[in-house]
């Protein structure tokens, strides 16, 4: 996916929890690890023989800065007279349904849709999309399983479907004979997926579904507004706990607070603890248990206590906290590398410009452990009822996933010259019309490698770039990621939640620090012990 289209803040579980904490939360999940394999040791054993789709990246359009170390390419600019990178329609003809995810409002109908009718006619079919906000989309995709009425395509949170590799094996078509190994060459555009995606696909030993790669676009960064320091003399420059909280103090006051939600995340990389599960000497343990949590509860309580934190941070959602930040009634905020874009299509001055501020060790003397996010943010399956499409079905992935910089890309992210999107020069810059219309979730059925691009403003790719490469090369991975927890699967949802209310109450001083310690207790005792166990056993069969 390219940053420069439509609000994307990485929607998952993390999102529905509204409150001050917001993505920071989520560190106490032990769910982190996007889910791909079943409990039981041959079950384990048979994923680890899988071999994945051979990596085949595209080449057929000049990066102008190639990224390295897990840091996405950049473009500057879009590239002028892109070029058709398909042989024609997609699929076999027949119409496609899709049951797909969506973080913004619906678009008009195809019948009021010009952008989707525009693109029924690329297709050479019509594609039915079903959207569901992502709040609503756990229960509705739990639905169509019951009621048996799931589409051609659809899309889901791998952590989030309870008993995923039993599902899958009912109601999704088995993709290992097309996909894997170099038989993924005949959809180059699936094939340009990195390895470490796919690995979010394999349940039971076979390949379910197409993931959506991110890379570290989904990683959480403390946001400031560059433009402000700037104007006030500060600095973003921050060695240490003592060093964010100055900083802090100086940007609130005046109607102004510094800080758009409690930093929960920063904190705990500031006191260096592990990214969700720690593992040594082949063992693993929460993040939850770590003797630092104390502290950096403590840290995020006293920044709320100290009024350094909007007093309405728990009580509102991701867009608002936007439009503080760009209204300039807060100047920090942590947000995913994704949202970066997000932050232009608001109303921005003529001086806006972001920067992060990588977190320091609480007590000084280097870099806190920033966290890597997971490389996959959700899955399209196939429906086994459309098993006897599955090639063309995925051909129509393959069309979708088409790379940044071709003629594919270009309409499927900008629509129609002219009534969808204007050209400044060569970079496609989206109309009123085009954001209205264009959102069909196209994006969470297939994509390419993110792109960092900001159309009409190369600074912002550039900043982009930067910012990452700060951080992204030694990012702390979760040791866990693509791996699956039955019990995770079940039973997290309602053992973190409880957990988190518990944070919530401590960051907003209803509840001791020492609170925590007997949360956890209960955590573990509800499922988080089974939880690590269950990892334990996936972890020692991948490493076997």
């Amino acid at each position: 996916m390219t940053g420069s289209l439509f609000p994307d803040p990485h929607i998952t579980r993390r999102n529905l929890l509204v409150g001050g904490l917001g993505l920071g939360a989520f560190a106490v999940l032990g769910l982190a690890g996007c889910s791909n394999e079943g409990r039981g040791g041959g079950a384990l054993a048979s994923n680890a023989g899988v071999a994945l789709p051979t990596y085949i990246p595209y080449d057929g359009v000049p990066i102008d800065i190639v990224g390295a170390d897990g840091v996405p390419n950049t473009m500057l600019k879009y590239p002028a007279n892109p070029q058709q990178v398909t042989d024609g329609p997609p699929g076999d003809g027949q119409d496609v349904g899709v049951l797909a995810l969506t973080n913004t409002p619906a678009p008009p109908g195809v019948d009021r849709n010009e952008y989707w009718q525009a693109l029924n006619e690329r297709l050479g079919f019509s594609l039915a999309v079903s959207q569901v906000l992502a709040g609503d989309f756990t229960d509705r995709f739990q639905t169509a399983v019951a009621g048996d009425q799931l589409p051609d395509l659809f899309t889901y949170f791998p952590v989030e479907v309870p008993g995923l590799p039993g599902l899958l094996a009912e109601r999704a078509t088995d993709l290992t004979e097309l996909l894997s190994g170099d038989a993924v060459s005949r959809y180059p555009f699936l094939a340009n997926i990195p390895t470490q995606s796919w690995q979010s696909s394999v349940y039971g030993g076979k390949i379910y579904g197409v993931p959506i790669p991110r890379g570290p676009m989904s990683s959480t960064v403390m946001y400031t507004r560059q433009d402000v320091l700037d104007a006030e003399g500060l600095s973003a420059e921050v060695g240490s706990l003592d060093d964010f909280v100055s900083l802090c103090t100086e940007l609130t006051g005046a109607n102004r607070w510094a800080l758009g939600k409690a930093p929960i995340t920063y904190l705990r990389e500031m006191f260096a603890l592990p990214n969700v599960w720690a593992e040594e000497g082949g063992s693993l343990t929460s993040v939850n248990e770590h003797e630092r949590q104390a502290e950096a509860l403590e840290a995020c309580r006293r920044l709320v206590a100290d009024g350094v934190v909007h007093p309405d941070a728990f009580a509102v959602e991701g867009p608002q906290r936007k439009t503080w930040m760009v209204n300039r009634t807060v100047t920090l905020l942590d947000d995913t590398f994704s949202a970066w874009t997000d932050f232009f299509n608001y109303p921005i001055d003529d001086e806006f410009r972001l920067a992060v501020i990588p977190p320091p060790l609480a007590e000084g003397g280097g870099p806190g452990n920033f966290w890597l996010a997971g490389a996959t943010h959700n899955l399209t399956s196939i429906s086994a009822r459309s098993a006897d499409r599955a090639e063309a079905l995925l051909d129509v992935l393959n069309y979708l996933a088409a790379p940044f910089g071709s003629a594919e890309h270009l309409f499927k992210n900008y629509g129609l010259e002219g009534v969808h999107h204007t050209l400044e020069g060569t970079d496609p810059v989206l109309t009123e019309k085009g954001r209205t219309e264009a959102q069909l979730s196209l994006k969470y059925m297939a994509e390419g490698p993110w792109v960092n691009y900001q159309a009409g403003l190369p600074e912002v790719a550039q900043d982009q770039y930067d910012a990452q490469t700060g951080v992204v090369p030694t990012a702390l991975r979760n040791p866990v990621e693509g791996l699956f927890s039955e019990t995770g699967s079940r039973r997290g949802a309602q053992i973190n939640t409880a957990l988190l209310a518990v944070e919530n109450d401590i960051i907003s001083g209803r509840e001791p620090v020492s609170a925590w310690t007997t949360a956890v207790d209960a955590w573990k005792r509800g499922g988080g012990d089974t939880i690590r166990d269950e990892y334990q056993e996936a972890l020692t069969a991948r490493e076997s």
